[in-house]
């Protein structure tokens, strides 16, 4: 950043601060002459109507205490108070999937355990666990615990985020690291990732003794009076009608060039990625309510202490997971990088520290905002843009602010993201797997297929003239429909692989093989046809 633009900051930082409210002003129900459970209440379901949500909570806290905690719409798109019940409305104790603010519970269980002197931040991933196995020997001899926790290892972003879709474990994954190239320098560059969570867990797991679901009980939820919150899909599942649907967020493309539409579709059976929750559970399991969250972010406003007063984390560990490690983004309005599994955002009227959350149907935010001591709680039970839940999050921000005009966060993110929609995509890293405009004959690629541990063997069927195919530890069978060429599309446990066949020419002296497309940089080679 120029130093011009710093001193700009600066100013319109320390002017802000001058004019932040007192702790009973917060705690009061007018602000700046603002009714402020009112404005809430008013734009959260603008927010909803706008990004066609069918359901969000949200609760605000400030300091000790929650100062607004409610819900709007409904737990399931088509469902109505009326025809169903009060039990179809969300509220502040319906329960969401929290996606990737799972993160940040297993970095605090990570800090606990520092605190107690089981392992630093600094110790080797190696020397933890003496398989751990990264393609790059120089970085594996060098990887700390804190890396781990912070998208910089060079991997690219979100790789080897659906593997788990085809049925494979944590102890899957954690084998296949070496099968997954980096592709940037080792700690010079922020990319987004899941798996690495998964070597924290059992680094979490190695020194307890205890699984990582455990851990996230009784270090956290359990203390802080969490009761509603549970790691994994079972306690989802188990809460029956005190849980929302997942409901899918789309796009339509309008005609002859036109704006387009959003839709939204409730989720259901595999369709919602179970599996890949538990699986990816370090990441990205946990599921919550705005009351326990609520208690989550009070839990960070205080520095570590549980109900205001007990120590839970000490000081120096609580600011160690908030202080910025890697660099996001620089520009002449805002300092955002991150820290340990929290965005830290410096814009031009204050520091917001928060981690958004996206899974299978469900996404949110949660963050606060230390030199007022307040902080923000969003649950939706859609997989809604980023644009939607900052926008609600900075528009409450916004009412604890002075100013004489509040800006309208949640239609600017909308119109840009319809124009982001009409951009042309493109993927982090192109498909190197040989494509062909042959068309095979299904009969030729039926048989037993094997690749070596951690994969395992495939077998491809011919039923009423579809493809099947069985791959993955759980054995599940999914069809294989034909696309174009020699690719195939498998659809498992929420997600669409690409499956591309080789060497089914009569004329091949090659035997069959097929290789999936898993998107982020895999390097996984091919199953093998065995005649």
């Amino acid at each position: 950043m120029k130093r011009h633009h710093l001193s700009i900051l600066t100013a319109a930082l320390v002017c802000a601060l001058l004019l932040i409210p007192s702790r009973e002003q917060l705690r009061s129900q007018t602000i700046y002459g603002r009714n402020i459970p009112a404005e809430i209440s008013s734009y959260a379901e603008q927010v909803r109507k706008q990004w066609k949500i069918p359901g969000l909570s949200v609760a605000v806290v400030h300091g000790d205490t929650t100062v607004f905690s409610g819900g709007f719409g409904v737990r399931e798109k088509g469902r109505s108070v009326e025809q169903d019940g009060e039990w179809t409305a969300v509220t502040d104790s319906t329960l969401f999937h929290i996606g990737s603010m799972t993160k940040a519970f297993t970095a605090t269980v990570i800090a606990s355990l520092v605190d107690e002197g089981l392992l630093s931040w600094n110790d080797t991933v190696r020397n933890i666990l003496p398989d751990f196995d990264w393609p790059d020997d120089s970085v594996e001899a060098v990887m700390q615990v804190h890396d781990l926790l912070t998208h910089s290892t060079g991997l690219v972003a979100q790789a080897g985020t659906y593997i788990a879709n085809l049925g494979y474990d944590r102890d899957d994954i954690y084998s296949m690291f070496r099968y997954i190239p980096p592709v940037y320098p080792f700690r010079e560059k922020f990319a987004y990732n899941n798996i690495t969570f998964i070597i924290a867990a059992r680094i979490i797991e190695t020194v307890t003794g205890r699984s990582w679901e455990d851990n996230v009980v009784e270090r956290i939820f359990i203390p802080l009076g969490m009761s509603s919150s549970v790691p994994g899909s079972k306690g989802y599942l188990d809460a029956g009608k005190k849980a929302s649907i997942a409901h899918y967020f789309g796009y339509s493309k309008g005609k002859n060039g036109g704006r387009g539409s959003i839709y939204v579709t409730p989720l259901y059976g595999e369709e919602r990625a179970l599996h890949w929750v538990d699986v990816i559970g370090p990441a990205g399991s946990i599921s919550s309510t705005a009351q326990d969250m609520a208690r989550w972010v009070r839990f960070h406003l205080s520095g570590g202490l549980a109900d205001g007063s007990i120590r839970l984390l000490s000081r120096q560990q609580m600011d160690y997971l908030h202080t910025g490690a890697v660099n996001v983004r620089r520009d002449s309005t805002m300092r955002r990088d991150y820290a340990y599994c929290w965005y830290v955002e410096q814009n031009e009227r204050y520091k917001v520290i928060y981690h958004t959350g996206t899974t299978w149907g469900f996404t949110g935010v949660c963050g606060f905002v230390p030199e007022i001591d307040l902080g923000v709680v969003i649950l939706c039970n859609s997989e809604v843009s980023e644009y939607a839940r900052l926008g609600l999050m900075r528009r409450i921000i916004d009412l604890y602010l002075p100013g004489d005009s509040l800006r309208d966060w949640s239609s600017e993110g909308l119109e840009q993201w319809f124009a982001d929609k009409k951009k042309p995509g493109r993927r982090a890293v192109p498909c190197t797997i040989k494509r062909s405009s042959t068309v095979p004959d299904f009969s030729r690629l039926t048989g037993h297929y094997t690749k070596p541990a951690p994969f395992g063997d495939a077998e491809v069927t011919l039923r009423n003239g579809k493809l099947y195919m069985t791959i993955g530890p759980e054995g599940w069978t999914h069809r294989l429909d034909h696309y174009r060429g020699n690719e195939f599309w498998l659809r498992s446990d929420g997600h669409t692989f690409p499956v591309f066949f080789h060497n089914y020419t009569a004329d091949s002296p090659e035997p069959v093989d097929f290789e999936i497309d898993f998107n982020y940089n895999e390097d996984f080679g091919p199953w093998i046809k065995q005649d």
